[in-house]
């Protein structure tokens, strides 16, 4: 694109620079900055773009878009273009839209508090049968990630399945200007994001937003098990398509059979046709991510059988329910993140699966929840005795409350670690454990339970 084009989309005001100019790409950050792309002077929580000019000036950058105006206007500069805006992020957000009104491709919209990146992993893998496909990288799905992930779009692309996250009302509606999706995703409602929001039906309406983007024309992927979903789907414009295991459904699993770690077979009803297939991946969490990826595969147009091979070439993202073995113990990774329902559906998952030992839930703090944080930990902890759990192992000061209600529940406190810290928590798991356990390892990001499952990997390394 023209730099030119950029400024008028942005309606921001060249200060120096001229001729015809182009830029090739866009960037926030100077150390990834190649030649000719568009340096963005965003403003984060640790970093200033505007302290990083002059390293974009030493790289050549097309175009630098700029709010401050410090350290730049005091000498003449001749190259590149200096573009001020009053916002960067936001220009860089217009920027986005505009970009991606040029390009021919359907948008896939994929949102709830649970199974986000799953979902859109799967939908990706689905529709590559049959369309060129691009997807947001990773979990770049925020007001910056968005946008730049949009960046990639080349007018060769048929579809993107776009990942879109949120903390506060109001922002999956600007990620839905910006990507304009023609289908709309939202895989569950549960309790999350409760710093910013007050309470369930806060999510519920955040969450909404994205149903309330869609035209007439376009289409709402409902979950028809999950009663908020299901509720917002009352009020959509948009086509509406359901999928579900319990309740009626246009597209719903059937027959379902556990194979363990290798996942589930199933029968799966299209409208009218019905079609076997297998999901290589733990927990009933994942029939519905994947039930949701077929109902958003068939509203692109990809025909059953596409669907069912694109779903067995699914990979899951790191540290989702990954299986690992360590000198003869099964540890079940799922550290990526934790809220109460994802909590609860890890304690299923490890409750039925099939070891010769005994069970461990090492579990770190549950994050971002608010004044619902010591409850919904607690409450946890009442969850725990009704499984068929032989260990628990907490990190962290509300993680700590599970533990004291467990034991309160009835647990034997004997088998049961309170931990501030990683390695305490693996020193634990290190004196119980032994050949034939399996282990579960999950807690929210901030906690890094990762750790623990490196801790482990580590020892085994070391012992070999």
């Amino acid at each position: 694109m023209k730099v030119d084009d950029c400024v008028k989309a942005i309606g921001g005001e060249t200060l120096m620079g001229a001729g015809e100019k182009y830029f090739h790409g866009v960037s926030i950050d100077s150390r990834t900055l190649k030649k000719d792309e568009l340096f963005f002077c965003i403003r984060g929580d640790r970093f200033d773009g505007h302290d990083f000019i002059q390293e974009a000036r030493n790289k050549n950058a097309a175009a630098i878009i700029f709010s401050d105006g410090r350290n730049m206007l005091s000498k003449k500069m001749d190259a590149p273009f200096f573009v001020r805006v009053e916002d960067t992020l936001k220009s860089l957000q217009e920027l986005a839209r505009f970009y991606r009104k040029k390009m021919p491709v359907k948008v896939v919209g994929v949102t709830g508090t649970n199974g986000k990146s799953t979902t859109k992993e799967m939908i990706a893998s689905i529709a590559e049968t049959k369309f060129k496909t691009i997807k947001t990288k990773g979990n770049l799905n925020n007001h910056i990630g968005l946008p730049l992930n949009l960046f990639h779009l080349s007018k060769s692309h048929e579809v993107a399945v776009i990942e879109m996250g949120m903390s506060a009302a109001g922002e999956i509606k600007r990620l839905a200007e910006i990507a304009k999706p023609e289908i709309g995703v939202v895989t569950n409602i549960s309790e999350g994001h409760l710093v910013h929001l007050k309470n369930l039906k806060e999510v519920q309406a955040a969450k909404g937003e994205l149903f309330d983007s869609l035209s007439e024309q376009e289409t709402a992927i409902v979950n028809a098990d999950d009663p908020l979903v299901l509720e917002l789907a009352k009020s959509v414009r948009a086509k509406v398509v359901t999928y579900g295991i319990h309740n009626k459904a246009d597209i719903k699993a059937e027959n379902i059979i556990p194979m363990n770690r290798e996942g589930f077979k199933l029968s799966v009803r299209f409208f009218d046709k019905n079609i076997p297939v297998c999901i290589p991946f733990l927990g009933e969490c994942n029939i519905y991510n994947a039930l949701a990826a077929m109902a958003a595969s068939w509203s692109l147009g990809v025909p059953p059988d596409d669907i069912k091979r694109g779903l067995m070439n699914a990979k899951l993202l790191a540290s989702r329910f990954e299986v690992s073995e360590y000198g003869g113990i099964t540890v079940i990774n799922d550290s990526y993140n934790a809220n109460p329902k994802s909590m609860k559906e890890a304690l299923k998952i490890l409750s039925n699966y099939k070891c010769k030992g005994r069970r461990f839930f090492i579990i770190g703090d549950m994050l971002e929840l608010g004044d619902f944080a010591e409850p919904a930990h607690k409450t946890l902890g009442i969850e725990i005795t009704k499984y068929s759990i032989d260990y628990l192992v907490t990190v962290g000061e509300l993680s700590a409350h599970v533990a004291k209600s467990a034991v309160d529940s009835g647990m034997n406190k004997k088998h049961i670690a309170t931990t501030s810290g990683h390695e305490c928590a693996v020193a634990f798991i290190q004196k119980y454990s032994r050949a034939g356990d399996c282990l579960l390892v999950k807690g929210s990001r901030g906690s890094k339970m990762e750790e623990v499952v490196k801790r482990l990997a580590v020892d085994k390394l070391e012992n070999d």
